[in-house]
């Protein structure tokens, strides 16, 4: 059986954080002996693995120094033959772990596909370190291009695996259920951060006219605290809508452990991101069969056709129009494009087509 070490920073409400979570369910009903290890003590997904028996390792230290050498310390001593590393920091701390020399396989990924990841002189520093990586997993095409036009000479270890969709069956079936109300309900799962728009979409729903937003309800859910001590966004979220009087039609809300119920309960999953990896929520709104509304960025080419309304992220009235599209689109036509999202997703990210495709690249190397 070999031993599989998924590392990430914390199990906080993030998105990479949850298909890591994803990832080790899988594997380990593939028989792989699994791990995770994490240095920030977070523990909102915690109990799902504690109900896998997947162990948690964290190793927390005073200084960024001490940290990085205990870790190395942990992996180069754990007799792991693979790690796999969610997120940017813990992917060098594991680069710089496997320097000098080390028996197990290191896999690296990419899930933001931000432009500053390249660009930026600390992320530019990290990335020479990903020479010592044995593959890069992106989660979206676009990922992969981004680092085959920055980093060409390791184009060889750079491979695509959409994320997994584990949704349960209870979800599914009251997705399926459900009917539309009075008000069109558009659920958004994102953290409350400038980058995920908040405030364009709430200066767009000012734009829609009366009767547009009285059929509309947008209901958000994301972590305040972004990062620690620090709520300015979500704050400033709350005051715009109050300003202008949007009560009735947006709704700001904290993270849940129950998104697929609240998706599944809406009519359409949003996400309005100025940049994206592969947006989790948009995958995990197609599986549940919702059209989606979805800005340009990722792979939205691939993700919406036919099934949803796109606007660029840069602008309100775009981001109006979407709305607007959508509120007065017909019944028919709203259960037509889920369908095209089920569908397509079930192509997509089906679990087990993902998990063969992470097993493939680990018996590989």
């Amino acid at each position: 059986m070999k031993k599989i070490i998924l590392f990430t920073d914390n199990l906080g409400s993030g998105g990479a954080q949850r298909q890591l979570v994803n990832l080790a369910g899988m594997l380990k009903e593939r028989q792989y002996d699994v791990s995770i290890l994490v240095y920030g003590d977070i523990p909102f997904y915690k109990h799902y693995l504690d109900e896998q028996n997947i162990p948690v390792v964290l190793i927390e230290r005073s200084s960024y120094i001490r940290r990085l050498f205990a870790i190395r310390r942990y992996l180069r001593r754990s007799g792991a033959d693979a790690v796999i590393t969610f997120l940017e920091t813990p992917g060098f701390i594991a680069c710089f772990s496997k320097m000098g020399g080390a028996k197990w396989k290191l896999i690296t990924s990419e899930r933001s596909a931000k432009k500053s990841a390249f660009t930026a002189r600390r992320q530019r520093l990290f990335n020479q370190f990903e020479r010592f990586a044995d593959a890069k997993v992106c989660n979206s095409e676009n990922a992969r291009r981004m680092w085959e036009q920055y980093y060409p000479q390791w184009k060889d270890k750079y491979c695509t695996i959409y994320n997994p969709v584990c949704i349960s069956d209870a979800d599914l079936a009251l997705s399926h259920k459900h009917t539309r109300g009075e008000r069109l309900i558009i659920t958004v799962a994102a953290s409350y951060q400038a980058l995920k728009n908040p405030f364009r979409v709430i200066e767009a729903l000012r734009l829609l006219s009366p009767e547009q937003r009285d059929k509309l309800r947008i209901v958000w859910h994301g972590r305040a605290e972004v990062v620690t001590g620090n709520r300015t966004v979500y704050e400033k979220a709350i005051k715009l809508v109050r300003k202008y009087g949007l009560e009735d039609c947006i709704c700001l809300k904290q993270e849940t452990n129950e998104i697929y119920t609240v998706m599944a309960s809406g009519d359409v999953v949003g996400l309005f991101s100025m940049v994206e990896g592969l947006p989790n929520t948009i995958c995990e709104g197609m599986m549940l069969g919702k059209p989606i509304v979805m800005s340009r960025v990722s792979d939205y080419d691939v993700l919406t056709d036919g099934n949803g309304v796109l606007c660029d992220p840069f602008s309100v009235e775009s981001i109006r129009d979407a709305l607007a599209a959508l509120v007065e689109a017909s019944e028919d036509t709203l259960r037509e494009k889920g369908r095209i999202s089920q569908e397509k997703a079930q192509k997509l990210f089906f679990k087990d087509r993902v998990c063969d495709q992470w097993v493939a690249l680990i018996e590989q190397l």
